[in-house]
């Protein structure tokens, strides 16, 4: 009896209950909220960060904004605080980025130019704002082109009695007039090309204009450059015209002669460029005996 008894006690403390030792299963909620204490959450990194640059001295944070694309810099990095603002408004940035990208030299005085800004976008867009300007791509390009006589011809360098371009080795072709007036032009969009209305109205960046033409030595010729700065409704704000310049035979002038003019302080409204030239004989010679012309070209300078 006592053995039995033994038995079931010995078969009573030996026993378990079912959950003992056993941890209950977490809700997912909490499995979820356990992964996530461990790590940092976008909004707290982005924090931490800002607060990191915000310690930095201002030398060290404009070398750190200068590495940026300049469009980030304006449409994105002046929106961040005040203090970023400024220094995205200021010289100082803008002068580092000019340094930086070889469009000054390095150590060029701060206090040479007050709108570093400006001066970085016009650099980065000048370029020649003509197409074709040399006839690599025959008349196209040009505009209300007059074929006068036997019209416009393009002709390689240096061409019968005629002389090479040694001011440029690029350019290879020009055109060549006739006996009566052969005229083209083209017009300029300055918007389309990159130049913001607030630039063009209050900046009033200079706008330089730029030909090249010669004659003959067998025959003399007349050429002529009109060039015109027009409204957004095509209205003439300013103007240059050349008149109508004589070139004689085996003058003293003989080679390419350039010509220029500059167009500064031209008030606000200024929305295109209209470049035109033109040229003939002066003998009534039938063929290409007028004005020659080639290397034109239309720059907005910073």
């Amino acid at each position: 009896e006592w053995a039995r008894l033994g038995g079931g006690n010995r078969e009573q403390i030996g026993a378990r209950p079912e959950n003992v030792g056993q941890p209950e299963e977490a809700s997912l909620e909490e499995q979820q909220e356990e992964a996530g204490a461990g790590e940092e959450r976008p909004e707290e990194a982005e924090a931490e960060a800002a607060a990191y640059l915000d310690e930095l001295p201002e030398p060290l944070l404009l070398r750190v904004l200068a590495e940026l694309p300049a469009a980030e810099l304006v449409q994105a990095c002046r929106l961040v605080c005040l203090r970023w603002k400024e220094l995205v408004d200021g010289a100082p940035l803008w002068l580092l980025k000019c340094q930086q990208e070889g469009l000054v030299p390095e150590g060029g005085a701060e206090d040479e130019r007050d709108h570093w800004q400006q001066f970085y976008f016009l650099s980065k867009r000048r370029r020649n704002l003509l197409r074709n300007p040399c006839g690599e791509e025959d008349l196209e390009g040009w505009c209300d082109v007059e074929h006068g006589g036997d019209g416009w011809r393009v002709e390689e360098l240096p061409g019968d009695c005629g002389v090479e371009f040694i001011h440029d080795e690029s350019v290879k072709k020009f055109f060549a007039s006739s006996f009566e007036w052969c005229r083209k032009a083209q017009v300029i969009d300055l918007q389309a090309e990159g130049y913001w209305e607030e630039l063009l109205d209050t900046t009033q960046p200079a706008i330089v204009v730029k030909d090249w033409y010669s004659g003959r030595s067998d025959a003399g010729c007349l050429y002529e450059l009109t060039v015109k700065l027009l409204s957004e409704h095509e209205d003439v704000l300013a103007e240059f015209n050349s008149g109508q310049v004589a070139v004689p035979p085996d003058s003293d002038d003989a080679g390419w002669i350039e010509i220029s003019h500059t167009f500064t302080d031209y008030g606000p409204g200024v929305r295109f460029v209209r470049f035109e030239h033109g040229g003939q004989d002066s003998v009534y010679w039938k063929g290409w005996f007028g004005a020659r012309v080639t290397n034109s070209s239309v720059w907005v300078e910073p």
